[in-house]
């Protein structure tokens, strides 16, 4: 199949120009949360980062579901920020319409937060039978389907209490069956399915939740920075500022992150969020996208050529070259991977 560059197409979506927040005052915020109306709500200090970076995907969310979509600027309602628990920025809750604030740790996408919109709204639990199993289990980007043995009563227990905890990120389904039982979780976005029958421990079912929900490229961030850095694998770093950019990268580098799973990590970074990044990966601040490969173990960077496409089959190149010991670690000149590089001749 032959691949479009990254930056052909990230040049067409970036020509789409979106709308500034619209923030929705308190006494809209209280009666939109009331009188059982399901609402989404943004929480967000304009000036921080991973605020402005929410922004466009959230307008893009509300031109679906504008009537249950809101945002509150914490800037100027601070104190409605914190009867909420608002601690950090932004914070997306979801409000059923009797109380219960349920709190959404997905992607910050339109996609996943619409989804999450309409799991949040319905039982934690849908119940099936074996005609809507297979409907069913293609119904989200996350979808657990249990088929549960009327013997395994204490299973089932686990099951619907690790739904509830899991609802903002999976879809989790239930069937009876005659025969011994099995939980199967597919991560549709990445085409992986994982199944266990084992369940006699348990660590076995939050174990099969991890392994699903942990994506073939995955996003470096705050929170899992530390469980990448410490991983034993070698990293491959797609630096960008634009969520869309990103996006096509996830795109066409999921086969070479599936081939190359076993040995590395494959991530995009948010550089309005970590720009300081570049320069330790031996890239040009500012000079983004660009991509770097790291052997945290042995302290070796190997920064990819800037005059080089990034396409699944150049970048899967460029990782059998630095196996093969045809790229040299970078030696600590912030651009040596441009014009004059000793990556010219690969």
């Amino acid at each position: 199949m032959k691949m479009r560059s990254i930056e052909l197409i990230v040049s067409i979506l970036s020509a789409t120009t979106v709308a500034a927040w619209t923030h929705t005052s308190e006494d809209e915020f209280r009666r939109g949360i009331s009188g059982h109306n399901h609402a989404l709500a943004a929480f967000i200090e304009p000036s921080t980062a991973p605020s402005q970076a929410l922004e466009s995907e959230w307008i893009a969310a509300t031109e679906t579901e504008k009537s249950i979509l809101m945002s509150i600027d914490c800037a100027s309602a601070a104190s409605l920020c914190r009867e909420f628990g608002v601690i950090s920025y932004p914070a997306i809750r979801f409000f059923d319409g009797h109380g219960k604030m349920t709190p959404y740790r997905g992607p910050r996408r339109a996609s996943s937060m619409l989804s999450f919109v309409k799991r949040a709204a319905r039982p934690s639990v849908t119940i099936l039978n074996n005609e809507k199993i297979q409907a069913f289990q293609s119904s989200d980007d996350y979808v657990v389907v249990a088929q549960i043995s009327p013997q395994d009563a204490h299973i089932k227990a686990a099951y619907n209490t690790l739904a509830s905890q899991y609802q903002d990120q999976l879809s989790f389904g239930s069937a009876e069956t005659a025969s011994a039982t099995t939980v199967s979780c597919f991560n549709n976005r990445d085409s992986q399915q994982f199944t266990v029958s084992d369940l006699t421990t348990i660590d076995a079912l939050p174990n099969l939740i991890e392994s699903c929900l942990t994506p073939v490229v995955g996003e470096f961030t705050r929170a899992n920075e530390m469980k990448y850095l410490q991983s034993g694998k070698s990293l491959v770093f797609y630096l960008a500022p634009s969520p869309a950019d990103r996006d096509v990268y996830v795109d066409a580098m999921r086969s070479v992150a599936k081939m190359y799973k076993e040995y590395l990590e494959f991530v995009t970074v948010d550089t309005d969020e970590y720009g300081d990044l570049a320069a330790p990966l031996g890239l040009a601040p500012g000079r983004f996208p660009a991509l770097s490969v790291q052997n945290p173990m042995f302290g070796q960077v190997f920064p990819y050529p800037r005059q080089k496409k990034v396409t699944a089959e150049l970048v899967g190149g460029f990782l059998m070259d630095i196996v093969q010991g045809k790229v040299q670690p970078w030696e600590g000149t912030v651009g040596a991977d441009e014009g004059g590089s000793p990556h010219d001749e690969l």
